[in-house]
């Protein structure tokens, strides 16, 4: 059986998934290794994600 893996390539599914981090406090360092470890990420569209909400290589993510 085909196993399913979500796709992080759009805006939308990158924020929803950056809400859940926030939500689980993980280290911005760590954001790209989490979702990778789900399934393909648009890693040029995480990053601009991420300057979006205001995180950069040294902080965490803060709820």
């Amino acid at each position: 059986m085909h196993k399913r893996s979500h796709r992080y390539d759009t805006r939308e599914s990158l924020m929803e998934a950056l809400k859940e981090l926030v939500a689980l406090q993980v280290p911005a360092e760590d954001v790209a290794p989490v979702l990778c470890t789900i399934g393909p990420v648009d890693l040029d569209l995480l990053d601009d994600c991420m300057d979006a909400i205001g995180f950069n290589d040294n902080q965490s993510v803060a709820a």
